[in-house]
């Protein structure tokens, strides 16, 4: 549920995480390890290795040197991949800790969610950084999205937060609400609209300044029946929230996704909940329309319409 039923009320008492100091943890277990220690002399064995075989064709005293320089190195590369597993292990530590204080559950890695258009784009995608729990009863899931497009040297990868989660009958055939892009203008002014994409234009032209409304041909009416004035009032409500310009919403049936371009960090945890406060009015609307009333906080139900 959304509601005020199913929120965590959190005392004076309860101790959040730090991550300086989970990182610290992590370090000093590390720096115990025997383990790493004996990755650290393996690496200059190997280096020490590649760097005689290197040097081999050389004089005595240049090829001592090259030994020497393969050790060094093939330690340094040791220690390096060390640290990277301390930040990898206290990130996974911090957001353990951090969910399971708020009674919601964190999982470091998964497969992304494919059940829209957009999540679906792009020549590759991963994930990581899976919440939930933070609407119990909902079913749905913040999590670290990575679109991959191109390959080789000419690979981009953009990150998105996700808020993803289904309804329980669907809403209707396709809504997208993008951010206004002048390639996509450019597009359609070329090659026209496509039959699975066609912009629609609404009463709010405020609305129209910020974000693309596009649906299925033929379905326009759907499309303005479900954004009524009180909902275009939350969308421009989150617009104003969050104006960096990357926002996206998308139903597909019963399948609903919230976007903005970002990345999760441990050192700014604050982030998801304020993401997730600013999405929730749109999800509650989302609901109601999808008539689940027990899944609506109660504020939500007295600002709607009569």
């Amino acid at each position: 549920m959304l509601g005020e039923a199913g929120a965590v009320h959190y005392a004076p008492t309860m101790s959040e995480p730090d991550y300086n100091e989970v990182e610290v943890e992590e370090r000093r277990r590390l720096l115990r390890s025997f383990g790493y220690w004996d990755l650290v002399a393996l690496g200059a064995v190997v280096g020490a290795g590649l760097g005689y075989l290197y040097g081999i064709a050389q004089e005595p005293r240049q090829r001592a040197w090259t030994v020497f320089g393969g050790m060094a190195v093939g330690a340094v590369c040791a220690l390096v991949a060390g640290w990277a597993r301390v930040q990898g292990r206290a990130r996974e530590r911090f957001f353990t800790r951090w969910a399971a204080e708020r009674q919601w559950l964190y999982e470091a890695r998964g497969e992304p969610f494919e059940d829209t258009l957009f999540l679906q784009s792009g020549d590759k995608r991963k994930a990581s950084d899976f919440f939930s729990g933070f609407w119990p009863g909902s079913g749905a899931v913040l999590y670290q999205h990575k679109r991959i497009v191109g390959r080789g040297d000419d690979e981009q990868e953009t990150d998105y937060v996700v808020l993803h989660f289904s309804l329980r009958r669907p809403l209707i055939d396709l809504l997208q609400i993008s951010p206004c892009s002048h390639a996509a203008e450019l597009g359609e002014r070329l090659f026209g609209h496509s039959e699975i994409d066609e912009r629609i234009e609404l009463e709010s032209t405020e609305l129209d300044q910020h974000f693309r409304i596009s649906g299925l041909r033929g379905r326009e009416d759907e499309v303005r029946r479900l954004l009524t004035p009180s909902a275009i009032v939350k969308m421009l409500d989150f617009q104003r929230a969050c104006s960096n310009g990357s926002a996206r919403f998308e139903i597909l049936g019963s399948n609903v996704a919230f976007l903005v371009k970002g990345t999760l960090s441990p050192k700014q945890p604050q982030l998801i909940e304020g993401l997730l406060e600013l999405w929730r009015p749109i999800a509650s609307w989302l609901m109601e329309e999808a008539n689940e009333q027990a899944r609506l906080p109660e504020a939500v139900r007295e600002e709607g319409p009569s």
